[in-house]
């Protein structure tokens, strides 16, 4: 019996919480919400698998996965999503990136096929 699970976060800009779960559905199988009180979050299940949904910061969704192997990194999922949904999407750079330390504030931004290394400072702050 394998008891191995993966916890993946990543961070989406301008998406709606059923466009993600559509998609995660797709992947996953399909999720079911467990229909939570809490205003701003949504807790979905299928199987051993839990997606929470929450919204965080100036159009900004958490998106966490927990006890799936279909995305081995934060980065894989980012890139599915980023591609999706055709948005900007942050996330931790993980051991993809093995120069960025896991205590910085260094994340990766994924937009289409182009990803840089950001802090969030740079993220909050818009470009011209």
């Amino acid at each position: 019996m394998n008891n191995e699970t993966s916890e993946v976060e990543v961070y989406v800009k301008a998406a709606d919480f059923g466009k993600i779960i559509s998609i995660l559905s797709n992947k996953i199988g399909p999720l079911k919400s467990d229909e939570s009180p809490i205003e701003d979050i949504g807790i979905y299940e299928f199987e051993n698998v839990s997606v929470v949904l929450r919204s965080v910061y100036d159009e900004l969704i958490s998106v966490w996965v927990r006890g799936s192997l279909l995305w081995p990194s934060c980065p894989a999922l980012g890139r599915l999503l980023a591609k999706e949904l055709d948005c900007i999407v942050i996330c931790d750079p993980e051991k993809e990136f093995p120069d960025v330390s896991p205590y910085s504030d260094i994340f990766l931004e994924i937009d289409g096929n182009n990803e840089r290394l950001i802090s969030w400072e740079e993220f909050e702050t818009p470009q011209s």
